[in-house]
């Protein structure tokens, strides 16, 4: 009996200190919350600069790697997730080179933040239970943007060109902003791409802004 005590008590020890740690880092929070994740060496030191990004030490961050290496798992699905359960109030945009795939990323979000494992991690970044277009009493959750219930937080996705009118941005992610290797070494494509950068993303940015 009390050998089996003590191993009930142990688990449940080692049950928070995951749960610790997985709210300190996102390397934790994301084995904590997708169990199938098998990180890499190098994933070692991805997610600590993402987790730095995400608590504001680190302002810009620009990844590199090649295709199939896990960029946007960590950057545009867990990252967005991690940041509003540290901060609920934060705002976020994602851009991608169109609507549909940045579309993807909300919906791939909204699904973190809808698991058991993340409300025990962040019971207080919670998103409306049901599917709202449009702007009513209730908080907005579509594919294009949703708002964290009880705070100012919200996400939204754009494609490359696209508007972010009205919309204050504390972290901006841009993720494949070129659909192929021909759209980035086009030119035309690119100065089309720094063109929304610099008229739309930047102009929504603040001081304080990553």
């Amino acid at each position: 009996m009390q050998n089996r005590a003590q191993r009930i008590n142990y688990l449940r020890l080692l049950q928070e200190r995951n749960k610790r740690n997985a709210r300190a880092n996102l390397l934790d929070f994301t084995k904590y919350t997708f169990k199938a994740f098998e990180p890499a060496p190098f994933h070692e030191i991805y997610y600590k600069l993402l987790t730095l990004f995400a608590k504001g030490k680190i302002k810009k961050l620009i990844t590199t790697m090649p295709p199939q290496h896990g960029k946007s798992e960590g950057s545009t699905r867990r990252l967005p997730a991690f940041i509003h359960g540290l901060n609920p109030n934060a705002k976020i945009a994602i851009g991608s080179y169109n609507t549909t795939f940045a579309r993807k990323f909300n919906r791939d979000i909204q699904r973190i933040i809808d698991q058991p494992s993340y409300l025990e991690l962040y019971p207080e970044t919670t998103l409306n239970g049901s599917n709202i277009v449009t702007v009513t009493s209730s908080y907005l959750r579509n594919s294009d943007e949703f708002e964290i219930v009880g705070h100012a937080g919200s996400l939204k996705a754009v494609g490359r060109g696209g508007p972010l009118t009205g919309n204050t941005v504390d972290f901006m992610i841009m993720d494949d902003l070129y659909k192929d290797y021909a759209e980035g070494n086009s030119p035309i494509i690119r100065a089309g791409v720094w063109d929304w950068y610099t008229s739309v993303v930047r102009t929504r940015l603040h001081n304080d802004s990553q």
